[in-house]
């Protein structure tokens, strides 16, 4: 029970923490930005307690009693800051928005249903499998036993003794459920599980409020729709890895760099928060360096591009200064704690005649296409789906979706870009590389690309408004037609 209350009151923690600071707090539906700060508050929690517990437990202070201790306090800080915050700023009206979708319901049963029969399944799955998949116990939960264990425990999980099972990993993941089972005192396979299925929740709710901010409620639930049935997603979230956290800290980064230049949205704080999104990525695996480095590169030229030397330089300063605890604490762990045993750092010159092998090119690309049938299954693969809708919808890139359409593309190709690379370069076999881990590669940026995809998509919404505005429209191309006359009864 204390494992799930330590997990639950981290998820409040969060939750208020964004709604203190919340970007998006102006912007409509107002049911859309709760649900977006909820689930991006799910994120930002558990990597803020992430740090926080880690940092106690280096200082030997990590007791359940300064675990409830800090979340109590910060829980009290934060809602009696929400509570003064309560009816702050504007929010935007409706007016000369695009009308609603008709059969939005219809689809809203139809994405019931499908989360339904996933979530049934998921836990099926999760029973038969309590410990998780290979990397679950063999180097994620294995490090948190380590850490939530008595003492300086910790310095065990990151030993060069654990070589096979990569010790200089960031420690996120292990670090939160260490957390959970020190506040209760012991290992169930409670906490492992159900911070996997918190990290999928808020990845599809952060997908489906975000859509929904920038489009409408109708594209929202089609793009929810289109992640629920991409299978081979919905099979690593009982497996316990980090590939589903880490997906969550990509989306989050670039739905906040979408949302930043809206009227509504307070872009200071939506640019902070993206950084601190990928910060946190970089505290979940080594791809997430590869990321956070790409993204603020790409978004300084961009910036620069677009705005000028100042301007992108005040920007890409908001986001670096997101990221510093996140990448600063990756950077100690790296440098300072964890041995240096990758593979790709000490492997010297021998990655340069891989690299120079076409052969292995080669089968990274039959793989790319592998995997990308292997997405889904049948006629409601999630290919299948996204090729409907943009033959229905058609793709309209318009100019507020621009700039970040560009730096969030960019930024997603070249990381994938990077993974392919270090795959390329691996020492470890090829074939055996694509076959355990590419796949997982590919959905770390799968939902990211759904949200650019459906940002892209014209909205989902009804045609006769829109004849209606085609009729004014072509009214203000007659400015000489006299207004028909009314009589009026005199009285």
């Amino acid at each position: 029970m204390l494992e799930l209350i330590s997990i639950v009151s981290a998820l409040c923690v969060g939750f208020l923490l964004v709604r203190a600071f919340d970007p998006v707090r102006n912007m409509q539906p107002l049911w859309a930005a709760v649900l977006f700060a909820i689930a991006l508050g799910s994120g930002i929690g558990i990597g803020l307690m992430s740090v926080i517990f880690f940092l106690l437990d280096v200082l030997g202070i990590a007791t359940p009693v300064s675990i409830f201790g800090i979340d109590i306090v910060l829980i009290g800080i934060l809602a009696w800051r929400s509570w003064r915050m309560r009816g702050d700023g504007t929010r935007s009206t409706s007016d000369g928005a695009a009308p609603p979708f008709r059969w939005t319901w219809l689809l809203a049963v139809a994405f019931g249903i499908a989360l339904l029969m996933s979530g049934s399944r998921l836990v099926q799955m999760a029973a038969a499998l309590p410990v998780g998949d290979w990397d679950a116990w063999a180097i994620w939960n294995l490090r948190a036993k380590f850490i939530a264990g008595p003492g300086g425990n910790w310095r065990y999980a990151l030993s060069p003794l654990l070589s096979n099972t990569h010790p200089d990993y960031p420690l996120l993941l292990s670090a939160f459920v260490a957390r959970a089972w020190k506040a209760s005192g012991g290992t169930s396979t409670i906490a492992p599980i159900v911070t996997a299925f918190a990290f999928f929740a808020a990845l599809v709710a952060l997908l489906v409020s975000a859509v929904t901010l920038l489009r409408s409620a109708a594209s929202a639930i089609l793009a929810g729709l289109v992640i629920l049935s991409t299978t081979s997603l919905l099979i690593w979230v009982p497996a316990q890895y980090s590939d589903i956290p880490i997906a969550l800290y990509y989306l989050a980064a670039i739905a906040l760099i979408f949302l930043a230049p809206s009227p509504m949205a307070d872009e200071r704080r939506a640019l902070l928060w993206a950084g601190v999104c990928a910060g946190l990525a970089a505290w979940t695996k080594n791809e997430g360096i590869a990321f956070l480095v790409i993204l603020t590169i790409v978004f300084f030229l961009t910036a620069l591009w677009r705005v000028g030397a100042r301007a992108a330089l005040h920007r890409s300063g908001l986001l670096l200064a997101g990221a510093a605890p996140g990448i600063l604490l990756t950077l100690w762990l790296k440098f300072f704690l964890a041995p240096a045993v990758d593979p790709l750092v000490t492997q010297g010159a021998s990655g340069l005649s891989r690299l120079l092998d076409v052969s292995r090119y080669a089968q990274v690309g039959e793989a790319f296409f592998k995997e990308l049938l292997n997405l889904g299954s049948g006629v409601a693969h999630p290919l299948i789906l996204l090729a409907i809708l943009v033959v229905t919808l058609r793709l309209q890139i318009e100019e507020p979706y621009r700039s970040p359409s560009l730096i969030a593309a960019v930024s997603l190709g070249l990381v994938f870009l990077s993974y392919c690379a270090t795959l390329v370069v691996a020492p470890y076999g090829l074939t055996w590389q694509l076959q355990t881990s590419f796949d997982r590669l590919f959905l770390q940026v799968w939902p990211s690309v759904l949200l650019i995809l459906f940002v892209l998509l014209r909205s989902v919404v009804d045609a006769a408004p829109l004849a209606t505005a085609s009729k004014g429209a072509i009214a203000r191309k007659a400015p000489n037609r006299a207004p028909k006359r009314v009589p009026v009864k005199r009285g």
